[in-house]
């Protein structure tokens, strides 16, 4: 006599997907009289920008990130264009944490493009302050003479320029930054040998670069910048 026999089929375990993590949640003060605090959540792919609890937030793609939304160091600000046009102050640990948000690489373009943005007009002003200029006996004017060095040193600023944006690199914070420093000690160089002591209106905003450069190379090196 034959017995049927009925396949016992596996049961197959339900598969939970794990729990999504909750955002880190900053707090932003909006830069107006009587302004309420907003929060800023921190997800992986963007930001959301909220004025209260429960309200819709404003979300902030990662893409735009240091484009329409930008977080400035000193003071730390976090600074909107769209979707809307405000600035937030932001305490410095919540601002090393949306830094780390936003990454060493994204960071390191930004500060890079800007900076280069205004080093081609000093090396375009320091070509044009390098050349010969007459003088004038009746007035009392002395004669300029030409400056090889500094015509040298606008050129050498002009090449890092084009080298930033052709290849990126955070060795570039350095190379500008001794440039500025040459360039500084150069610039009372000449004015000690009788040039015009309004260049010196432009020795604070070397030491300027100078410190800031610097400061960004100890930060991003070793950084790939895209």
């Amino acid at each position: 006599m034959t017995f049927g026999m009925t396949a016992v089929l596996p049961i197959e375990a339900e598969v939970v997907p794990p729990p999504v993590p909750a955002p880190t949640v900053l707090p932003l003060k909006e830069m107006k009289s009587g302004a309420p605090e907003w929060s800023l959540a921190l997800y992986p792919a963007h930001l959301a920008l909220a004025s209260c609890p429960g309200s819709q937030p404003y979300v902030i793609v990662r893409e735009e990130v240091m484009k329409s939304a930008v977080l400035m160091d000193f003071p730390p600000v976090f600074a909107l264009t769209k979707p809307i046009k405000s600035n937030f102050t932001i305490g410095s640990e919540a601002a090393a944490t949306l830094a780390d948000w936003i990454g060493k690489p994204v960071l390191a373009r930004y500060h890079l493009m800007r900076r280069y943005g205004l080093v081609l007009p000093a090396a375009i002003l320091w070509m044009f302050g390098s050349m010969p200029l007459p003088g004038d006996a009746e007035t009392g004017v002395k004669a300029v003479e030409f400056d090889p060095l500094g015509l040298t040193l606008g050129l050498l600023l002009a090449a890092s320029w084009a080298w930033a944006k052709l290849r990126p690199q955070p060795v570039l914070f350095l190379v500008d930054s001794l440039w500025f420093l040459g360039m500084g000690a150069h610039l009372v160089t000449q004015v000690l040998a009788d040039r015009s002591k309004g260049w010196l209106i432009l020795l604070p905003l070397l030491v300027w670069m100078v410190f800031t450069g610097v400061k960004n190379f100890l930060r991003f090196r070793g950084t790939k910048i895209p």
